[in-house]
Parts: C-alpha cells; sequence; structure tokens
C-alpha cells in the first residue's frame, strides 16, 4: 500500500505541474460534451419560411397561425411569388407557402383548392422533415374542416380511430436529451488518454528503463499511473452531470450514486486499456491517438449514439458489444432519462467490471513481460 501511495503522490504531483493539461481533462472536456452535443443533435428548429397571402381570408389566417405556432417554422411575410422564389435561390429562406387569392371562399364552397409549397431540396433532411411537417399541419387542417362541414349539415361526427402517442422519458423527442447522455462516454475518454500519455511518457523520456528497475511491484507501478485519472474522471461525471441537468435539460431520474459508482468502473476499463495500449507503442503521443481513436471515436459510430445496433451486421454487433462505451451508453441513459437500478443494469456493468479486470491483468503481463 506504501508503495501504491507513492506512485499515486508522485504520478499526481507530475498531473498538478501541467495546469494545462488538467485543464484540458475537466473544463476541456466539458466544453467538448457541450459542443459535441449541440452539434451533433439532430433536432431542427427556426427554418425560415416564408408565407406569401394573397387571399387574406379567414382561413388563410388560420394556416398562418398553425404554421407560426409551429416552432419548426419561423415565419416571414413576403409580397409575391417572385420574391419567394428569389429567397428560396438566395439560401435566405427555406420553404415558400404560396396561399393563392380566393382561397378561404373556396374552402367555404366545399371545393378542392390548390396550396403549393415550395421548398428548397439542396438540404435533403431539412427539405424532408419540412414538407412532412407541412403535410401534417395540413391534414390536421383538412380534417377540422370536414368535421366542421358535416356539424353544420346535422351529420352526427364520430371518428374511427382515436390516436393520441403518449412518449416516455423524452415527451418532446429532443435529440439533445438523448444524446447528452450518450456522449458522456465518449467524453469520459479522456482519463483513458492521460492514463495512456502517463506511461508512454516515461518512455518517451527515456525514464521508462529506471521506472521498472525500481523495487516496486508491478501493481504499484500500474495502478498508481491510473488512479490520479480515475479521481479527475470522477470529477468529470460530476461536472458531465450537472451540465447536463442545467444546460440541456437532461433529467436525474435514478440513482446519482449508482451512476458515479458505474462511471467509476467505466473509467477504470478504459483507462486500464490505454495503459496496455501504450505499452505497444514507442511515444506518448502515439499512445493518446491510438487511445482516442479506438475508445473516442469508434463508440460515436458503434455504440448505439445515434445508429441501431441492430441494423448492422453481426461482425459490427460484436465489435458494439466488446466496446465499453456501448455499455456506459445505455447505463447513461437508462439511470438519468429512465430512473432504471440496478436490477436491470448488472449485465452492463458486469460487462464493464470484466473488461477493467481482463485489460488490468493483461496490461500486467505485459508489464512483467518487459520487465524480463
Amino acid at each position: 500500500m506504501r508503495a501504491f501511495l507513492a506512485v499515486l503522490r508522485n504520478e499526481a504531483l507530475q498531473l498538478s505541474r501541467d495546469v494545462w493539461y488538467l485543464l484540458l481533462m475537466t473544463f476541456g472536456a466539458m466544453v467538448t460534451l457541450l459542443t459535441l452535443a449541440y452539434t451533433l443533435s439532430t433536432d431542427v428548429e427556426g427554418v425560415v419560411t416564408l408565407v406569401v397571402d394573397l387571399d387574406r381570408g379567414r382561413h388563410s389566417r388560420t394556416l398562418i397561425r398553425s404554421l407560426d405556432n409551429d416552432g419548426f417554422f419561423a415565419l416571414e411575410m413576403a409580397l409575391c411569388r417572385d420574391e419567394a422564389e428569389r429567397r428560396l435561390q438566395q439560401g435566405s429562406a427555406d420553404v415558400a407557402v404560396l396561399i393563392p387569392a380566393g382561397y378561404s371562399e373556396r374552402i367555404d364552397r366545399g371545393e378542392a383548392v390548390s396550396l403549393p409549397v415550395l421548398i428548397d431540396g439542396s438540404a435533403p433532411g431539412v427539405a424532408e422533415l419540412a414538407a412532412s411537417r407541412i403535410v401534417t399541419l395540413v391534414d390536421v387542417s383538412a380534417q377540422r374542416l370536414i368535421v366542421e362541414r358535416m356539424a353544420r349539415s346535422g351529420l352526427l361526427v364520430t371518428m374511427p380511430l382515436d390516436f393520441r402517442p403518449r412518449v416516455r422519458y423524452n415527451s418532446d423527442l429532443k435529440t439533445v436529451v438523448s444524446v447528452a447522455p450518450a456522449l458522456m462516454g465518449v467524453v469520459l475518454i479522456v482519463p483513458a488518454v492521460g492514463a495512456a500519455g502517463a506511461l508512454g511518457r516515461e518512455r518517451e523520456r527515456g525514464s521508462f528503463e529506471m521506472v521498472i528497475s525500481t523495487p516496486l511491484g508491478r501493481w504499484p507501478l500500474l495502478l498508481g499511473r491510473i488512479c490520479p485519472y480515475i479521481i479527475v474522471g470522477l470529477f468529470d461525471i460530476g461536472l458531465f452531470t450537472a451540465l447536463g441537468y442545467l444546460v440541456f435539460d437532461v433529467p436525474l431520474r435514478g440513482n446519482l450514486g449508482l451512476f458515479v459508482l458505474l462511471g467509476i468502473i467505466y473509467i477504470l476499463a478504459t483507462a486500464s486499456s490505454g495503459v496496455l495500449i501504450a505499452q505497444f507503442l514507442p511515444t506518448q503521443h502515439s499512445a493518446m491517438i491510438v487511445t482516442f481513436m479506438l475508445f473516442g471515436i469508434t463508440p460515436v459510430y458503434l455504440s448505439n449514439i445515434f445508429f441501431p445496433v441492430s441494423s448492422m451486421p453481426a461482425w459490427l454487433q460484436l465489435e458494439s458489444a466488446l466496446l465499453p462505451a456501448t455499455h456506459f451508453t445505455t447505463i447513461a441513459r437508462a439511470i438519468l432519462l429512465k430512473g432504471v437500478g440496478w436490477e436491470v443494469l448488472w449485465p452492463n456493468a458486469l460487462a464493464l467490471l470484466v473488461t477493467g479486470v481482463v485489460m488490468s491483468v493483461l496490461a500486467y503481463l505485459r508489464f512483467q513481460k518487459k520487465l524480463t
């Protein structure tokens, strides 16, 4: 224990001397999470929509109010179709709704009426969402008009279906609420990168042989290198949880203590993996880059953050299951959004624990091999 504390104290001293590196692993990681959560969110709002109202009747005003009440659209009025088409071409607008003259009168007479809608297709994702949103609003308006007309005719109005979807755990369907907890696992790779760099630093400075020739045991040397970064990771977990709650409106429905505990196990799994990787590479920077690529970039695509793993080929599903971030993504969403407890998350916790133990043992054996 005394040997372990000595190595821990030495590594903590080395870390504290590099203030900028310490800030990068804490507040720099917070800025990274903040940036990624917002930029990678697929929520679309404020689509600039022009309305050319040549009717100025009761039904045209109702349609404009419906569009204005939907946060997806940011309405602006245009005088004519030529102006709307020019702004679409210039890129200062995304959608143009053209309400023709006589729109309200034809609806009152029960006649069919055409409602031209122009959409900028240069951004297909936004264009598809805009088309779907407008079709939904127009369909709702058309159904309301049919019901009103039948009621005025004295007919009994009954809707054959009463479709009322209820969304749980993220009722507003905000992507950022789902993405932010998942991205915590990606950003929490910073302690693992630091642990890999700490071992690579000794090799790069030429002091590695002196380190392994000390009378200290291998476990104190390895764990003493890792523990300061686990402590930094523990601080990051609290920082990220507060950031999610205060900035992204991510709720905390589950047990915070359980989340912190499983977060520590996740950091241990990734940090021990980083230490193992560093023993195969000659420099500090190469160890940090490889660790970041394997455990920071790959999980963005394979950890169920944006793309469902179930739709991937079998070999990618296997690779996803081996990534610690996949299990931490499940843990973060389950605890923060759903309030799930240990009785559901123990398989994911076990997977992280097994990964941490296996990687620690492999790092130990590799370190032993270098001593002989």
